[in-house]
This record gives structure tokens, C-alpha cells and sequence, in this order.
């Protein structure tokens, strides 16, 4: 399955500013491996490590039925003289890298989870919710260590799909910090803010209603 979501591969972006991570290949498995070696595997713990990038794309697919797509940074570069015949660069949007083959019901129960994550009262990710807009999400963190092992740091993660009936947008926050928080603390209310931009632009009147709605409520 992680194959299928291409990790331990660079996403192709043009750019080539980006590392392939960290994924166990076939022959590593088969060579030295153990059930503990899954198990830390199934909690991003052990041979594994992933860029934002490619959190974005396993997100998305899960979030669109399970159609793995390449990203992109721009739809299109022109050329940087208006008056030149060289034709603009298009990137052109959705597509198709590979398919995750997956039945529909389990993305369903995977859906519904990172719903729960946002909107359940005991949800670590309620500090992303939007009243509009059904965020669904999943909090998590990371430890840095050096190379004698000290700890150093950590990395917070907030990983989402919006909205729930419709996905459309998908929204990974991923912060370096060396102080102590979460990704409950320090990711979710950043993603907050971004899809509240969304939503603004989305919808501007509809939001400036709410908004006017909450203040009546508060006085």
C-alpha cells in the first residue's frame, strides 16, 4: 500500500527541490525484517520517513476515492516577455499517477475517522473546525534526534481533506519546532486560518453573514 502512494519516491515535481523519503523496498523486507518491523511501520515510526508533498498526495487520495495524482505547483509559466512568441508552460491539473485499488467502504471508515478527528468532542483536531466548512483531519508528532540519538525536537502534523461531502481542497500543516507542543496546539489552528481563507473566498458574503452572526452572538 505505501508503494501505491509512491512513497520513497520524489512526486516529480519540475522543480527537483525535493528528497524521496524514507520507504522499506521489497528486498529490504525480505532480507532483515520482523513483526515489530511492520507494527512501527503502521505508526510512522521505524523505516519510514515522508515530506509534506507526499502527505498531501496520500490525503488527497483518500479524500477522492482513491486516485493517486500527481501535484503541482503553478497551472501554467509565461514566458517573461509578454511580446515573445514562446508559448506559456502549461501543468495541466488532475493527473492520474496510479490508483489505490481500495474498496470503497474502507475509505469510507478512513473518511469518517478524520472526521471524528475534527468534530467528536474528545477529536484532537477540533481546533481546525470552520462552521461551513466539514474539515476532516489527523493530528500527529514526530521526533527529531541527531545522530547519537539526543532528542533535538520535533515535527507537528496537522494532515486534512475539506469538505466532507465534496473534497476539494486538501490542506497539510507541517511545523519544526524544538519546543514541546502537538499538532493538536500548533498545526490544527493554522489550518483553521487557511481554510477560513477558503472559505472567505469562496463564499465572501455568506462568510461576512456568519461572521456578523457570531459577533450578535457574543454581545
Amino acid at each position: 500500500m505505501g508503494e501505491k502512494f509512491h512513497l520513497g519516491e520524489r512526486t516529480g515535481l519540475p522543480t527537483r527541490q525535493e528528497t524521496k523519503g524514507i520507504f522499506p523496498t521489497p528486498d529490504r523486507v525480505r532480507s532483515d525484517w520482523h513483526d515489530g518491523d511492520t507494527a512501527n511501520l503502521c505508526i510512522g515510526q521505524g523505516d519510514i520517513a515522508v515530506t509534506p508533498i507526499q502527505i498531501a498526495v496520500m490525503i488527497s487520495a483518500i479524500a477522492n476515492g482513491g486516485k493517486v495524482l500527481e501535484p503541482r505547483l503553478v497551472g501554467r509559466i509565461e514566458p517573461q516577455d509578454p511580446a515573445a512568441s514562446e508559448a506559456p508552460t502549461i501543468f495541466p491539473s488532475g493527473l492520474v499517477r496510479g490508483e489505490l485499488n481500495v474498496h470503497p467502504r474502507s475509505l469510507k471508515i478512513l473518511q469518517d475517522a478524520m472526521l471524528a478527528e475534527t468534530e467528536d468532542p474528545e477529536g484532537t483536531g477540533r481546533a481546525a473546525v470552520v462552521p461551513g466548512l466539514r474539515v476532516c483531519g489527523k493530528t500527529g508528532t514526530a521526533q527529531v534526534k541527531n545522530e547519537q540519538g539526543q532528542l533535538t525536537g520535533w515535527h507537528y502534523w496537522f494532515a486534512s481533506f475539506a469538505p466532507y461531502e465534496n473534497p476539494r481542497y486538501t490542506v497539510v500543516v507541517m511545523v519544526q519546532s524544538e519546543n514541546r507542543g502537538s499538532g493538536t496546539i500548533v498545526c490544527a489552528p493554522i489550518a483553521h486560518d487557511i481554510y477560513e481563507a477558503i472559505l472567505r473566498a469562496e463564499k465572501p458574503n455568506t462568510f461576512a453573514l456568519a461572521a456578523l452572526r457570531r459577533e450578535a452572538q457574543a454581545n
